[in-house]
């Protein structure tokens, strides 16, 4: 009679992977983080988190504009695609998970920036008063010196766009991994 041998073709160290994945609590964060980063400032009293915040979910005088959470309504089946296909280039060992969570914060902190600065505007529209002191950024808009004044270069940049004014706020745009350090 033959003899029976056990060849693990990966599955303990999946098991290990997926157990060492949800006791570290990996993840990776994508949007403004305030946490002192380039571009968490202050605005008039909030940060550009704060600003971040009140701009996707709306303020008693400042309606909802998601932006955030559109881009990824919008990217759901590849953000999904994406983790399948790094997991499995995880497992196979030609990556590390922190290497993974990075790839996903670039490519999806990219799409959020071009959620805003590119294609369709974000609804609902400016008030005609926010409007017409846009546009006025898009004119007179140097100095004696022919240097762009404060504030000016993102209308240049981007044209008139709802969700941009000075720019800092689609600029702070980033990514932070946690507990992927294997």
């Amino acid at each position: 009679m033959g003899k029976v041998t056990d060849k693990d073709k990966g599955w303990r160290r999946l098991q290990e992977l997926a157990k060492s994945l949800a006791a570290d609590d990996v993840h990776v964060r994508v949007g403004v983080l305030d946490d002192g980063r380039a571009g968490s400032e202050d605005h008039g009293g909030i940060t550009t988190g704060q600003l971040a915040v009140a701009m996707e979910l709306g303020t008693a005088t400042i309606p909802a504009r998601s932006w955030v959470g559109l881009t990824f309504d919008r990217a759901r089946t590849e953000v999904q695609a994406d983790m399948r296909t790094l997991l499995g280039h995880i497992v196979d060992g030609k990556i590390t998970v922190d290497k993974a969570l990075n790839v996903l914060g670039a490519k999806y902190s990219a799409a959020v920036k071009n959620t805003v600065t590119q294609g369709e505007q974000i609804q609902p529209p400016n008030a005609p008063s926010t409007l017409a002191r846009k546009q006025g950024k898009t004119h007179n808009n140097r100095d004696s010196k022919g240097r762009f004044k404060k504030g000016y270069g993102a209308a240049l940049k981007y044209g008139v766009r709802t969700l941009i004014d000075t720019g800092r706020m689609v600029g702070a745009v980033t990514w932070a991994t946690f507990g992927g350090g294997r």
